[in-house]
């Protein structure tokens, strides 16, 4: 009697498992468009400091300590080392995780895009 309800819930999990996880490009085209306005694309030759400090080399480097002369009070206080954990947490909501920052960016809220962009910006600089 309920065989096909079965099925219709079998095939919409079996579905929602095969969507593919967003690719490098689409990293790529994350970072340009939610973080290159202030954030230079640190897989492109030529950095330049924006807005934003230079995320080359970011993993294992503590939050504030680049070569960046308008980091917050509130980041340079955090004790954050950049790896991919850090940066999920950060990138979900960046005011909940450093209160006082003055990065205004909202956040990334999806996971398949902060994972995206996170294994962009960390392939940058090896």
């Amino acid at each position: 009697m309920y065989g096909h309800i079965k099925f219709a819930i079998a095939a919409g999990i079996a579905a929602f498992l095969s969507v593919p996880a967003l690719s490098a490009p689409d990293g790529a085209a994350l970072f340009k468009t939610r973080c290159g306005a202030c954030h230079w694309d640190p897989n492109t030759p030529g950095e330049k400091v924006r807005l934003g400090p230079s995320l080359t080399r970011l993993s294992g480097r503590e939050a504030g300590t680049a070569d960046f002369k308008r980091y917050s009070p509130a980041m340079k206080a955090s004790n954050i080392v950049w790896g991919r954990d850090s940066l999920d947490e950060y990138l979900n909501d960046p005011r909940k995780t450093v209160k006082g920052t003055t990065m205004a960016f909202p956040g990334l809220k999806k996971p398949d895009e902060r994972a995206a962009v996170i294994s962009y910006v960390l392939r940058a600089g090896k």
